[in-house]
């Protein structure tokens, strides 16, 4: 089989190159579902999904060639559509990453639109995911030991008006369960016995919901045609062959995990090395992480900053990793230099960094895999994705262009975008009539195209009315070598209306005081009034399922720990609550109806800060 040979990725010049040639020249063909099928057909009888249990490297190896993914996954889709599931209908999947989901997803995208949930919500929060997507069908896994995704998929349906099928699916070195989907799907014809027809470039594809880390998560609809470009645009700017073996152990519910690492693969025919249901938070797979890649000749990686953070400190003993290809992309949040710097040396790989969101289907930037990269920056737009950094106006009207280097909303368009939330009533000030999409990050263009981003936008830590880009801070602080991860948030402040904090996970092992921590933060930090006035160091920062801080929690927790120092003074036998409440902090404090002269005095104290307060007798 003949390897691709794409064209270098040096500078913009290079992009620009790539754009003289239409898109609508490149990719003939829109469907995602049949991009999906094709690859099952490069080699039929090649390993296309090969699964070991929870991180056992050596232990029993569960194998489905391409052939065998291909014909589970029409089956599925004929079963689906004789339980009369139309092209229309939503199906929820609630799973991690075992085989049976690459079939139950691509089955569920030739006959209907999956939407992958995070298996790891609770109940309440599943239910209103599965009812504002109105599922007409859910496919879990069943019944597993150190799962409790049926019992919380269970509760969810127990409330549903009408009865809702749900289908089950199974850890692969176990028995399948009742109501299993692939067994049931086993009396299926191999190719589809239903008319589809070939979908569009702006007909929905699936639903994925965004992360939700400062609220509930908003359902985007998934295009057809931005899962396409997406494949086109991987493939580009990190030179996939038909030959590379992958390791997935991100989850699939992340439009990253389920596009780069997940069904891409599939869609190119790359073999997917599934290490364990748990991925990459498996510690077993961790330490066997340089094994499998020698074992398996894993060509392709990639990994959050987190992972590749304990990856540095855990090198190869023995283990042959010659397999690997010379890049691999990361993303997520800014890595520490000393990180970067390692996981080449180890590896003899780029680390590529990335930028992009759900609601552009993945990635918009990519560090230039044959040109030089740039300390802080993501790199440069890919093909045919547009770039703007605006100043904007009310109801987020761009009023103008900033200047190099000038800080401003960043904006996106082309073939990427998605087809807005499906709550229509969300779209407005991120989703423009005029196919632009307003990023809600911030960050900076410099003359030749490199992008910096400098966080979002909600996330701005505003002292006396000074923005202080919370970025500044982290990168700061990264370089302290015991740093594996931090996340500066404003705490309230009575004088300055919020002051930076810094929230710091150490390596393990590593040994740091806040003091320390302080001066490598002033020493990096340009502008005095962004030094953090305190550092914080946590066992573990609260992350998302794909290592991104939960931020909205550490402003809880410092919200509390100033309000605590407040009302110190107060007398009484008050209960104080801090949540996050539409995008913004609301502090609660309940006093006893017999102890009503505390009252005004902690009316009094909250007054002097602008966090929203309701002070209530109970």
């Amino acid at each position: 089989m003949m390897d691709t040979v794409y064209a270098p990725l040096r500078n913009l010049a290079d992009i620009e190159a790539i754009e003289r040639v239409p898109l609508e020249e490149r990719i003939t063909r829109w469907d995602f579902a049949l991009n999906l099928i094709d690859g099952c057909r490069i080699d039929p009888s090649r390993p296309a999904l090969l699964a070991t249990r929870l991180g056992e490297v050596d232990g029993e190896l569960h194998s489905w060639t391409f052939a065998e993914l291909e014909l589970r996954a029409v089956q599925v889709a004929n079963f689906l559509r004789a339980q009369g599931i139309g092209p229309h209908d939503a199906v929820a999947v609630v799973s991690p990453t075992v085989p049976g989901l690459f079939a139950a997803m691509i089955g569920t995208m030739l006959a209907a639109r999956p939407f992958p949930i995070n298996w790891m919500l609770e109940a309440a929060s599943l239910r209103d995911l599965m009812r504002e997507c109105q599922v007409k069908a859910v496919i879990a896994l069943g019944p597993t030991e150190g799962f409790s995704i049926w019992e919380r998929v269970q509760e969810a349906v127990a409330q549903w008006p009408q009865s809702l099928p749900v289908y089950t699916l199974h850890d692969p070195f176990a028995e399948p369960h009742p109501n299993d989907l692939l067994s049931s799907a086993q009396g299926q014809l191999g190719v589809l016995n239903f008319d589809r027809p070939v979908a569009q470039r702006h007909d929905v594809a699936c639903y994925v919901h965004s992360g939700g880390t400062t609220g509930h998560p908003k359902i985007v609809r998934i295009l057809h045609g931005g899962m396409v470009f997406r494949q086109w645009a991987a493939n580009q700017g990190l030179a996939f062959r038909p030959s590379d073996v992958v390791l997935s152990d991100t989850p699939l519910f992340h439009i990253g995990g389920l596009l780069v690492r997940g069904l891409v693969s599939t869609a190119d025919g790359h073999t997917t090395i599934i290490p364990s249901m748990h991925g990459a938070r498996d510690k077993r797979y961790i330490a066997n992480y340089w094994r499998y890649i020698e074992k398996f000749g894993v060509t392709q990686i990639s990994g959050v900053p987190t992972t590749l953070a304990v990856l540095a400190k855990n090198p190869p003993r023995s283990e042959n990793i010659a397999s690997l290809r010379p890049y691999f992309a990361t993303g997520s949040t800014a890595i520490a230099p000393s990180v970067q710097d390692r996981i080449e040396q180890i590896t003899g790989a780029r680390t590529l960094q990335s930028y992009g969101m759900t609601e552009n289907t993945s990635h918009a930037t990519l560090d230039p895999r044959d040109g030089p990269i740039r300390p802080g920056c993501s790199g440069f737009r890919v093909p045919y994705v547009r770039i703007r950094v605006c100043e904007l106006g009310p109801q987020g009207r761009i009023l103008r262009d900033c200047g190099p280097n000038e800080v401003g909303m960043i904006v996106l368009g082309g073939p990427g975008i998605a087809g807005g939330y499906l709550d229509p009533a969300q779209n407005a000030g991120v989703f423009l009539d005029d196919g632009w999409l307003i990023t809600g990050d911030l960050g900076s263009l410099d003359t030749e195209g490199y992008i910096r981003i400098s966080g979002r936008q909600k996330d701005l830590i505003i002292r006396g009315g000074h923005n202080i880009e919370p970025r500044i801070i982290e990168e700061a602080l990264l370089h302290a070598p015991a740093v594996a991860l931090v996340a500066a948030v404003g705490k309230p402040d009575a004088h300055a209306g919020e002051l930076p904090v810094a929230y710091v996970q150490l390596h393990p092992g590593a040994q740091a005081s806040p003091e320390s921590l302080l001066q490598v933060a002033a020493a990096y930090i340009p502008e005095r009034a962004a030094v953090p006035k305190e550092i914080i160091v946590l066992d573990q920062l609260p992350l998302t399922a794909v290592g991104k801080p939960q931020k909205h929690l550490l402003q809880i927790d410092a919200a509390r720990r100033e309000f605590k120092t407040a009302l110190a003074s107060v007398q009484g036998d008050y209960a104080m609550e801090v949540s996050f409440v539409d995008g913004g902090l609301l502090l609660e404090v309940r006093v006893p109806t017999n102890e009503t002269h505390c009252r005004a005095k902690i009316e009094g104290i909250l007054s002097q800060y602008t966090v929203r307060h309701q002070v209530t007798l109970t």
